[in-house]
Order: structure tokens, then sequence, then C-alpha cells
């Protein structure tokens, strides 16, 4: 069913049930009021003032009633006055002291009309006997047959009142809940606050023990929320991720082509300055110097767009199937021909002749020349530098790359701090003259070939560099 038929559904359904159970309680209240209407009623006798008018005789001009007739009157809590023509009273029994003695004219209409304003109901009757004109006036306690004088009938009415609340309240939850639960979660993402309106454990939580239904039919929508929910987050954790990479990429890039330039523009004043006529071999000097300078800025700038690129993952790598063997092996002939190479020894050993690989053979080289380079530059004349080179093919299935020297090693915080960018080390008698970036990049590119790079090393004891790449 599609969502807004399963809405209108939800809605109507609702609605019905709602309608049914208010349909429910009234027809209950009225039963119930009858019932109550039904037993308040007094089963009075059967005492008429006509029939008390019948049983009224004259005994020497005045009138008195029959025994029998006195005691109805007297068991109903029922009285009776006979009054003459004037109003006054001649005969009564069982008459209230509140009741008045005579009676004005029309007095007997409004107490007939308006029984509340006394309290009681009555009856008249207009007669002549023995020639005199009287008039019979029967009252009663005036008697109400409302049930809501009854604290019973009370106590249900007030019954009656919460349980439509409560009604009304919970059929308002089922409606209004999901409803206002997915306003606030489109508010969240509105002022940018990527989440659910409260925890997901609390909300399923709560869910085990009430009907799910108000939120299963807005299951499609609280999906495509939630999906646009992780979305929002990861763009927004990409983006910050990138004005990091940025800002530290600008700071580096200023502090690091600050020291290049100030020697440049130094020796640009010497040799523009008038005062001093400068030999040719003290140009070419100085023209040197700054070509080094020139060429370290340029691998400088170098370095950071590619260390930028492996960090977001930018790089376009191309991976081929190549000859790792043959990889390493050009790498060290290329790094033996280093200034710092002369006084090293090199060792190169693998179990196969040929060990075919997935690689983008310009950035993995360049990761293998700033490994080897680091144990190269960093160690005293006579170390022992070996590149060993193994591939596994029992479980797990993988490449394994040892670069190892017996040179100086390293402490923990260097080996701890070693891939971050932009660290040199602490080891006084090493050569600082590095960008801080080379470790950083083979590290990447390693990650980056879905390999791992792992150093272990001590102090006068030499460096393992360790990396394993897997075998698909």
């Amino acid at each position: 069913m599609k969502l807004k038929n399963r809405v209108a559904y939800y809605f109507v359904s609702r609605l019905f049930w709602l309608m049914l159970i208010w349909g429910l309680l009234i027809v209950l209240s009225v039963i119930l009021i009858s019932f109550f209407l039904g037993h308040n009623k007094e089963e009075n006798p059967q005492l008429s003032i006509s029939k008390i008018v019948e049983h009224t005789d004259m005994v020497d001009q005045k009138p008195t009633i029959g025994s029998k007739t006195k005691e109805d009157l007297i068991k109903n809590n029922m009285w009776v006055q006979i009054l003459d023509e004037q109003g006054n009273e001649v005969f009564s029994i069982n008459k209230p002291k509140s009741m008045p003695d005579h009676y004005a004219p029309g007095e007997l209409v409004s107490d007939y009309l308006y029984p509340a304003k006394k309290g009681f109901q009555l009856s008249t009757w207009y007669e002549t006997k023995d020639n005199q004109d009287l008039t019979w006036v029967l009252g009663k306690p005036m008697t109400s047959n409302n049930p809501f004088q009854y604290w019973v009938n009370n106590l249900w009415v007030l019954s009656i009142i919460i349980i439509g609340i409560l009604i009304a309240l919970f059929f308002g939850r089922q409606l209004g809940a999901p409803l206002l639960y997915i306003v606030s979660w489109i508010e969240n993402l509105s002022i940018g606050k990527y989440e659910e309106p409260f925890n997901n454990r609390k909300f399923n939580s709560k869910q085990r023990w009430r009907n799910k239904a108000e939120y299963k039919t807005y299951q499609e929508l609280t999906q495509a929320l939630s999906r646009l929910t992780s979305t929002l987050q990861r763009n927004k954790e990409e983006r910050e991720l990138l004005e990091k990479t940025r800002e530290e990429w600008m700071t580096g890039v200023s502090h690091d082509l600050k020291t290049p330039l100030s020697v440049i523009k130094g020796y640009t004043v010497l040799l523009s300055s008038h005062e001093h006529d400068w030999e040719q071999d003290k140009v070419r000097h100085f023209s040197k110097i700054m070509e080094e300078r020139v060429e370290y800025m340029e691998q400088l700038i170098e370095d950071f767009n590619l260390t930028f690129q492996l960090k977001n993952d930018t790089i376009p790598i191309q991976l081929e199937q190549k000859d790792l063997v043959n990889v390493l092996k050009g790498t060290l002939e290329q790094l033996k021909k280093m200034p710092e190479s002369k006084n090293k020894v090199f060792s190169f050993e693998t179990n196969k002749e040929q060990i075919l690989f997935n690689m983008d053979t310009k950035y993995l080289k360049r990761a293998f020349e700033n490994l080897i380079a680091n144990s190269i530059k960093h160690n005293p004349p006579n170390t022992e530098i070996n590149i060993i080179l193994h591939e596994n093919l029992s479980h797990p299935r993988q490449i394994r790359v040892l670069i190892e020297d017996d040179g100086v090693g390293m402490d923990q915080e260097t080996i701890e701090h070693l891939f971050d960018r932009y660290f040199r080390g602490t080891n006084a008698t090493s050569n600082n003259s590095g960008t801080g970036l080379g470790m950083a990049i083979a590290r990447q590119i390693i990650i980056a070939h879905g390999g791992e790079v792992e150093i272990n090393s001590k102090l006068q004891l030499g460096t393992q560099c360790n990396i394993t790449f897997p075998i698909e």
C-alpha cells in the first residue's frame, strides 16, 4: 500500500474508533441514567386528593377524615389541610410546622405552580359539603428524579469525563506523535543538527510495549529521512575534513616556503647590490644555492599536493598488474646513486623471481623510495640495509616487503609520530633537510593499495619497516 493511502486509512480508522468509543460511552451513560431514574421513583400508594375528599365526613359542621386514610397519610409522609371560604385552616393531619394556617388569595396557586419555593408538592380540591365551601390541600415533600443528586451518579459522570479525556489524549498521541517526531527531525536537519530527535535505543525500547502501527504508517518517510540524515552528516564530516586539510595545507605551505624564499631573497639582494662586484665563481655559488632552494620548493609543493590528494582520496590511482620484484630492484638501484648511499651496504632477496601485483607503479615506487631513503639518510656509514620481498600463498594470502637496517634506531616518541605530516624526528645527527611529508606520503600510498605498514625499532639496534599487501 502506498504511503498516502496508508496514511488516509490510518486517520479514517482512528477517527472511526474514536467515534465508536464515544458512542458506546454515551449509550452506556443513557442506560445508567435511566436505571437510576427508574430506581429513584418512589412508589407512593394510590392516595389521591379526590379519594381523600370522598372519605371526608362532616361532624357537627366540622370536617373529619377516617382513621385508615390518616394512617396512609402518615405512613407516606403526606399531609392534608382543609380550608374554609376565608382561607383559614379548619382541619389538618400530619401538617409540617412550616406550612401556614391561613392562605391569602393566590398563594395556593403560587405554591402549586412553583413547588420548589417551599420544597413541597401541593394538590388542591374545591367542593361544598353541608353548605360549606371547603378547599382541600394535599401536600408531600418534593422529590427529585435527577440522578446527579446521588454521589454514585456524580462519580459516574466524573468517570465519563476522565475516560473521555484519556481517550482523546490517546488518539491524539497516536495521530500526532509520529507527525511531531517527523517535524522535530526536519527541524533538526534545518538547523544543521544531523541526528534523530532522540536516541534510537530509547526509541526502540519504548516501541516494545506500545503499538508500533502509528510509526510503521510513516515507515518509508522515516527511512528516507534516515538516509538523508546520514548523507548530510557524511557531507558535513567531509566538508570539515576538507576545510581542516586545506588549513593545514596553507599553514604548511606558508611555513615551509618561508625559509627557502628568505634564502633566495637574500642572495638576490646581494647579487643586485651596487656596493659589491662579485666574482664569477661567487655568482655561480649563489646561483647554485638558489637553484637548490627552488628545487626544494618545487618538491615541497609537489609533496603538499600529493598528500592532500591522498588524504581526500582524489588521486587517480591506475592499477595495473606489474612485477613487484623489478619495481623494488629498480628503486633500490636508483637510491644507491644518492651521495648518502656511498658508505652503506645493501642487499635484496626474494622467494620468487616474479611476483605480480595490481599497482600504480609511479606512486608505489614513490612510497618505496621514501621508506628506503629514510634508512639511508638517517643512519651512519657502514649501515646494512636489507630489502626482503616474499609472496605467501598460504592463509592469509599476502605479499610482504621488509625494509630493515642495523642503524641508530628510533625512540618510542619518534615511532609514534613518524607518519605525521611535517615530522622530521628528534635525532640531532639526522638529516633534517626533507619536507617532513615523505613518510606520511608513503603510508597513504600503501593504504591506497590496500596495504598496511608497521614500524619496529629500538635505539642502537636498528629499524624494521614491515609492509603487507593482501592478494585477492
